[in-house]
């Protein structure tokens, strides 16, 4: 590869890597890419009371599976006296105590903070063939009818399972379906029917229990969809409706025909799930979800640094956003300045001073500190003396706009000492060279494009969302670096040059 070509391929990898960080962060994390996002968070509370028989007592609650298209970021379980056992795999949960004598009625309380979490929507594993239904006749016989003229009006699994349910339902008259409907009465029944049809068309099939996080519900009711294998994954029908597709926001809890609470030696007097909903910061979730993945693109942030140190690297981190502007202004508008980089460090001064008290404080030090530089010419010190007299005198200027300010009751000069003291000395002593040079009309234009750049520069570094970027998104800092690379090439006229030479375009008369 020809070094011509390298630059173009260097800006296009650094940009593209950290459009990608950025993306997976953003659509597989979680990550908010706008601050002050906020997400939904529920918690819910499942409380079972056992009142108790003689013998020991064993009580056991299906717990909420973890790949459900929602994450149990926390949970608690309350149960004084009772020895606790977790059993888990990927898909079931349950969770079992156990008490030798319990002498009086006893609570058991779980407790879990749930979270969004969309990337996952695996809803059971693969499953394998159905058994064909074992029924007697005449229901064997209206089986048989019932999957032949299904069939020859479907064309899939997906419309072979809608048009069950849908005659299930009672939309479509079917006298063969009325033999099985005199037994259906709930919602759970409705699933079992249609079950009995998928398996005697070979389709498999899962009852998914859960409920719906609504905002704050005591007693949230279950409710059971119908989970088809389509051969490639699992769709989901809502019995009682019909309808394809997961409702939001339901969480599934447990599937299967297992029961959700069992209790031997004693009776369940009294079980109710009640839900609870929050709003909280997206930024906060997305973290706490990224730590449960332990994933490593997660953990590309500030976020898991120590505060203080927080506030250090977003400041260094806001330095290329800075560098950008100087390099465009330079490159493309053909202003120059007093040093290369040293309006970005003065715009880092400007974010304590604000934009328009921190340009004033600037004009009065470099202008007095001109006044002391011509002074010292007079004397013939050698240069680091002389710059050793700069500094000392910068100090001692910004002391004493810091101590007039205090009694004043200014609260702006006190922030003047955070000014980059060797920077300022630096440019004072640049631009009386350039002054003494070059003329005063040509120093005093570099000292304003200075301040320009140093003020446009500020306008672009205290924008909130590179902040809350170079905190969350620290990889922004490489499209910010593939752009100067790209930039770096550029050799054609610059703005002012064309302003410059705007003569020549004019056609000769």
């Amino acid at each position: 590869m020809t070094k011509s070509r390298q630059w173009m391929v260097l800006s296009l990898f650094l940009v593209s890597l950290g459009c990608l960080i950025f993306a997976y962060k953003t659509a597989t994390l979680g990550y908010p890419a706008l601050p002050d996002e906020q997400s939904e968070q529920w918690v819910v509370q499942v409380r079972m009371e056992i009142e108790p028989e003689d013998g020991p007592v064993q009580a056991s609650i299906l717990l909420p599976a973890r790949a459900t298209g929602f994450t149990v970021s926390e949970e608690n379980f309350v149960s004084r006296g009772f020895g606790l056992t977790l059993d888990e795999d990927l898909f079931r949960r349950q969770a079992n105590w156990a008490i030798r004598s319990l002498p009086k009625p006893k609570t058991l309380y779980y407790r879990a903070t749930v979270i969004g979490n969309p990337q996952d929507q695996r809803f059971a594993k693969r499953p394998g063939m159905p058994e064909s239904p074992q029924l007697r006749e005449p229901w064997a016989g209206a089986l048989s009818d019932i999957v032949e003229e299904v069939s020859s009006e479907s064309a899939d699994v997906e419309s072979f399972a809608a048009e069950v349910l849908d005659r299930i339902s009672g939309r479509g008259p079917d006298e063969n379906f009325g033999l099985f409907l005199e037994q259906v009465d709930t919602q759970d029944d409705r699933a079992r029917l249609a079950q009995t049809v998928l398996a005697a068309a070979q389709i498999p099939s899962l009852l998914i229990h859960g409920i719906m996080l609504q905002k704050d519900v005591q007693r949230s009711a279950l409710k059971t969809m119908l989970g088809v294998w389509n051969g490639e994954e699992w769709l989901l029908f809502d019995p009682e409706t019909g309808h394809k597709g997961r409702p939001e926001p339901f969480m599934i809890w447990w599937r299967g025909e297992e029961e959700l609470a069992r209790v031997s030696g004693g009776v369940i007097r009294d079980f109710q799930i009640s839900v609870k909903m929050r709003h909280v910061s997206s930024l906060d979730l997305a973290a706490r979800r990224a730590e449960m993945r332990d994933s490593f693109v997660g953990r590309i942030s500030l976020l898991h640094l120590p505060v203080q140190t927080q506030s250090v690297y977003e400041v260094l981190l806001l330095v290329p956003f800075g560098i950008l502007v100087i390099v465009l202004l330079r490159n493309f508008v053909g202003l120059s300045a007093f040093g290369t980089f040293a309006p970005v460090l003065i715009a880092l001064s400007f974010r304590e001073t604000e934009l328009l008290k921190g340009v004033l404080l600037f004009i009065l030090i470099v202008s007095l500190g001109l006044v002391f530089r011509f002074y010292l010419e007079r004397l013939r010190l050698l240069l680091v003396p002389r710059l050793a007299a700069v500094v000392t005198i910068v100090v001692l200027l910004m002391t004493l706009i810091s101590l007039l300010s205090n009694q004043a009751g200014f609260e702006t000069g006190l922030s003047v000492s955070l000014f980059p003291m060797v920077i300022i000395s630096l440019v004072i002593e640049r631009m009386s060279i350039v002054w003494e040079e070059r003329g005063a009309a040509t120093a005093i234009r570099e000292g304003l494009g200075s301040l320009l750049m140093a003020s446009l520069a500020y306008v672009v570094i205290s924008l909130d969302i590179l902040e809350y970027w170079v905190t969350v998104f620290p990889e922004v800092n490489l499209i910010v670096l593939g752009l100067i690379v790209a930039l770096g090439r550029y050799t054609g006229f610059r703005l002012t040059e064309l302003f410059r030479f705007r003569q020549l375009a004019r056609p000769k008369a």
